[in-house]
């Protein structure tokens, strides 16, 4: 196995540090990275059950239960599952009605943070930029890893969980249910490709909450992807390995994988550019969906949040997943 590069993230201790040097997000991102303009111009592609009804307390937020039995193309944030005491939201950017009438493709988004920190506000100036385009744009809670924790099972969980209730309650969301897309970045966007993997018995765990209604599919059309975290196996740290290659989404796809877009940096530190070319020639052996990379020249870790920089790297990405969008038909040529 090899070891983490010697110029990662100064590591904290044992497997805390470990998770936090391997999977950064809205904070390790900033430690990868200054929050500088970019060095260079991005190139071109290469090739729960639902609690008790109960009625919203206001126009623009409901719980879960309220998508039993009323509409809710209209509310912004909206509770999909109840896990202990947590409450974990969705929470919507939605395009203008009257411009883009009917059901539209939606695209559920996981923020970073090592699975450890961050919350859903990460992924909204993605979500609100696409509903200019006519996608409904949500950015996902999901529960993060505790003290106690040692891998992200719970995580996994959740997020596979948020994409069976979008999947559920897709007509009244406003949402097409053949355009459900996944996305996110860092351990986000690991969340998102393992919401497409199929639930194998395994030695971390069930993959998927025992409560969902597993006869629902959390899998994903499409993903978009920022540097996602593709291989957990090769980090020697006090998780045994055959637990982190179950969540090591190279070793668990399939040719049912759907059509993937990544978003990488290429001097990332903390996920190496290499994760993703092997990613992407697994996909290819598998004749699973196209894998398209589109490269970020001497990026690191973070690049594509939305406050970096001077924003030429967020817009870049945008353009990334909206050119994504038209070639799956999701969107017209014209928007």
């Amino acid at each position: 196995m090899n070891a983490p590069p010697a110029d990662s993230p100064r590591r904290r201790s044992g497997w805390k540090g470990w998770l936090a040097a391997i999977v950064g997000g809205a904070g390790a991102a900033h430690a990868a990275a200054p929050e500088t303009a970019p060095s260079g111009p991005a190139v071109p592609p290469a090739s729960a059950p639902a609690q008790p009804s109960v009625a919203p307390r206001s126009a623009s937020s409901a719980t879960a239960g309220d998508a039993t039995d009323s509409p809710l193309s209209r509310v912004d944030m909206l509770v999909y599952k109840t896990a202990g005491t947590q409450r974990l939201k969705l929470h919507f950017a939605r395009p203008s009605p009257e411009r883009f009438p009917g059901p539209r493709p939606c695209i559920v988004f996981f923020h970073g943070g090592a699975w450890r920190t961050g919350d859903p506000k990460q992924f909204m100036p993605y979500a609100k930029r696409l509903a200019e385009v006519g996608v409904i744009g949500i950015s996902a809670q999901y529960r993060l890893m505790g003290e106690d924790d040692s891998l992200p099972i719970k995580a996994v969980q959740d997020a596979r969980s948020a994409l069976r209730f979008v999947r559920a309650k897709a007509s009244r969301l406003g949402c097409d249910v053949q355009r459900i897309g996944a996305g996110g970045g860092s351990s986000g966007a690991h969340l998102a490709l393992m919401a497409a993997v199929a639930a194998k018995p395994g030695p971390a765990g069930s993959i998927d909450d025992t409560t969902d209604d597993l006869a629902i599919s959390p899998r994903p059309q499409a993903l978009f992807l920022m540097n996602p975290p593709l291989n957990l196996e090769r980090y020697d740290r006090p998780v045994p390995v055959d637990q982190r290659r179950q969540l090591s989404p190279t070793l668990q796809i399939d040719a049912s994988l759907p059509p993937t877009w990544i978003f990488h940096g290429t001097a990332d530190k903390v996920v190496p550019f290499s994760q993703v070319t092997e990613f992407r020639d697994r996909a290819r052996e598998l004749h699973a969906g196209e894998v398209t990379v589109q490269a970020f020249s001497g990026r690191g870790h973070g690049f594509f949040n939305a406050k970096r920089g001077d924003g030429e790297d967020f817009d870049a990405t945008i353009q990334g997943i909206v050119a994504g969008l038209r070639k799956l038909g999701w969107i017209d040529a014209g928007h």
